[in-house]
């Protein structure tokens, strides 16, 4: 749970619960207070409300029961809620209130229910007068009522809220038989309107029906008509057999077309023509030809017996012309005869096609009359149709005018309510209680955040993280003292003594041969002053070496000493320019190296990774116990967010009084986010002069050197 919330609070940007208890704590009391006194003043203003009492009810007001002609009814949703949305609308339509208010018995008992009513507080301080009469009514029937349907049903809710919990039931009964009088009255009225109309269309169809048939009766005459139906069949029968013949007989002229065309082609040639079918299948055509076939093989076995001179050969040849002189003529005979009856059946075609034509008109000139019969007779079965349909119309309106009941029906009746449902006091006071809580606690929260700054060590309690320093405030140095070196100018002051506590934790929490990355939230907090100082006294009795990584912005120490020779730095060795050897110094009067920031001004991110930077630290931690980094700030650079990640452990240093609370929590959390952690928290320039310090110093002071028991330093 604890873990959900701080993934909350992480995600807000607003630091850890811890820092969410601490600023409850510390403003508890004006909390506690200001949220009592604004649930207290809820809690009697809600007394004195004016109480509401709510009367429910459930109705049903079943659809009209018609018959249903396609499936798309039965599942036609939009229908149902539009019919309820109207069933509604005259719930709480003019119609149904006016029954209400204008039943002189239902005034009087409303009447004496409001003068019954108590007033609330307030209203007895206005000393308004009301005059329940007709329109006031209305408007309080109005205002006060609601229906709502339950999805998917035709079930109503309703409810009636007012002052007098007897008030709400009578309003509730008054509308409920107000709408089942209406709903019957309306019936009632719609059904003597359909039947007075229905009436005098049946007077207007027996004229139309009439007249119909008259109409029909004229039109018989005229055409003398009976009974077209035989007569029209027979002659579409004619029409057939005409058709049929026709066909029949332009098939046959076709066929002799082609054959004559043929004939024409062969120009005379006995073989081509022969070639016809309808020729050469003629039976005297074919005796003549069986002949000649057969006194060609006479004459070819004479020839082989016999001279051409014979008597025989000669006789066999005369004979053969003469089969063909006599096939010739046959075969003219039957040309001739074919272009005769081609001609007699283009004739016999022509006389067809004419009767045809005949006949088709006469079939139009039946079906004319008919049809003109056809539509008087419509006329008139159309006219008796609606005659009967209007006639049973009006038996069932008849039935229906003495059988009109409100298809309304009550499941649940009016309720007289025994308790009001609004106000309610013990609850408004417990959500004003919580919500006036939350109210203050986001202001105080908001200004702990955006306007406080940290003043002492209790403001930094919620971070879990060891404070391993505090340096009181030097609000005067000695003359030719500087702060930069202070430990070593006035080594008998408070400042050089809160750096020995200082230095004794850090040798106590973290091991040796490590790395020390020392930044703040903003420039000019003082870590550069703690991180020297504490690199002096760490060179008492251990080797250190000082590196002033803050590349784009170098402190005082380039100005500050003065060097025999030419200054190389972190910058040249980041870009290569210059060897490690060329850029370490020794402080005058110490044993402490320092390697400057150089020359070269560039970001670092832009050149390295934090893998090369911690690879070279790494390789400073084999000659030197502490490896001391003086960073650049945390909000301005990024290059702190690379230098936290290749160092050992990480110190962070807080202004008192200076350094506010949101950009603290906002630096922690942006070292966090690249998978680095504070291991301590160094809180600088501490006005020691005041009482809650030393309570506080002295109190936590042992705490120190006992952090190792639950505090283990990242390996």
């Amino acid at each position: 749970m604890i873990n959900k919330l701080n993934s909350i609070l992480n995600f807000l940007d607003i630091g850890d619960l811890r820092f969410v208890i601490l600023v409850i704590k510390k403003n508890l009391k004006n909390l506690l207070f200001l949220t009592l006194l604004i649930s207290i003043l809820v809690f009697i203003i809600s007394l004195n409300l004016e109480k509401k009492y709510v009367s429910e009810a459930t109705i049903v007001i079943s659809p009209e029961e018609n018959n249903i002609v396609n499936i798309e009814e039965v599942y036609a949703l939009d229908n149902q809620a539009s019919r309820i949305n109207n069933q509604i609308a005259i719930l709480k339509s003019d119609e149904v209130l006016e029954y209400i208010v204008a039943d002189k018995k239902n005034r009087l008992q409303f009447k004496d229910l409001y003068a019954q009513t108590e007033e609330s507080f307030f209203k007895r301080i206005l000393k308004k007068k009301i005059i329940i009469d007709k329109e006031y009514l209305k408007s309080t029937l109005t205002q006060n009522f609601t229906v709502t349907n339950v999805p998917r049903s035709d079930v109503l809710q309703l409810s009636f809220v007012s002052s007098n919990p007897k008030i709400s039931q009578l309003a509730l009964k008054s509308i409920i038989e107000s709408y089942q009088r209406y709903e019957v009255d309306s019936k009632i009225q719609i059904t003597n309107y359909a039947n007075k109309k229905i009436s005098d269309r049946l007077r207007d169809l027996v004229k139309e029906m009439d007249s119909a048939e008259k109409k029909l009766a004229d039109y018989k005459k005229e055409n003398q008509l009976i009974d077209t139906g035989d007569v029209k069949g027979l002659k579409i029968k004619e029409i057939e057999s005409i058709s049929n013949r026709i066909l029949e007989a332009k098939k046959n002229s076709q066929k002799l077309q082609n054959d004559l065309l043929s004939i024409k082609v062969a120009d005379g040639n006995i073989d081509d023509l022969l070639a016809i079918e309808e020729l050469r299948s003629a039976k005297d055509i074919s005796v003549i030809q069986e002949s000649l076939s057969a006194n060609e093989n006479q004459i070819q076995s004479l020839s082989l017996i016999y001279t051409d001179k014979h008597p025989k050969l000669v006789k066999a040849n005369e004979y053969h012309q003469k089969l063909k002189d006599q096939l010739k003529e046959k075969i003219n005979i039957s040309i001739q005869q074919k272009a005769f009856e081609l001609g007699n059946m283009e004739n016999f075609i022509k006389m067809s096609e004419d009767e045809l034509k005949e006949a088709t008109n006469e079939l139009r000139d039946i079906e004319e009359k008919e049809s003109g019969m056809m539509k008087f007779a419509r006329e008139v079965e159309s006219s008796k149709k609606l005659y009967e349909s209007f006639l049973q119309r009006v038996k069932e309106t008849n039935e229906a005018q003495n059988l009109q009941v409100s298809k309304l029906k009550i499941i649940e009746t009016p309720n007289l309510p025994l308790s009001p449902y609004s106000p309610k006091p013990k609850q408004n006071f417990f959500i004003s209680l919580l919500l006036s809580f939350m109210a203050f606690y986001s202001l105080v929260f908001y200004k702990e955040m955006n306007t406080s700054v940290v003043k002492s060590p209790e403001a930094i309690d919620s971070i879990d993280t060891p404070q391993v320093g505090i340096l009181p405030k030097v609000s005067k140095l000695k003359r030719g003292f500087h702060i930069l070196q202070m430990f070593l100018e006035d080594s008998e002051s408070n400042f050089s003594e809160c750096i020995r506590s200082s230095r004794a934790i850090i040798e106590s929490k973290f091991k040796k041969n490590s790395s020390f990355m020392v930044t703040s939230s903003n420039p000019s907090e003082g870590k550069t002053t703690y991180a020297f100082n504490l690199a002096l006294s760490l060179e008492k009795t251990n080797k250190v070496l000082f590196i002033e990584a803050d590349i784009r912005r170098p402190s005082v120490l380039n100005s500050f000493y003065q060097f025999d020779k030419e200054i190389f730095g972190l910058g040249e060795i980041i870009t290569g320019s210059s060897q490690l050897k060329d850029t370490i110094f020794k402080v005058p009067g110490t044993d402490l190296d320092i390697i400057t920031s150089g020359e070269k001004r560039f970001d670092m991110s832009d050149i390295v990774n934090k893998e090369q930077i911690k690879k070279f630290f790494d390789i400073l931690k084999m000659d030197y116990d502490y490896v001391i980094i003086d960073s650049p700030p945390v909000q301005p650079v990024s290059d702190t967010l690379i230098l936290a990640q290749a160092s050992d452990y990480n110190l962070f240093l807080i202004r008192s009084e200076s350094t506010r609370t949101v950009t603290f929590m906002s630096s922690i959390k942006k070292i966090q986010n690249v998978g680095s952690k504070i291991h301590g928290i160094i809180i600088n320039d501490l006005d020691t002069s005041k009482d809650s310090y030393y309570s506080y110093y002295y109190n936590y002071s042992p705490n120190y050197y006992n952090y190792s028991s639950y505090y283990k330093p990242k390996e």
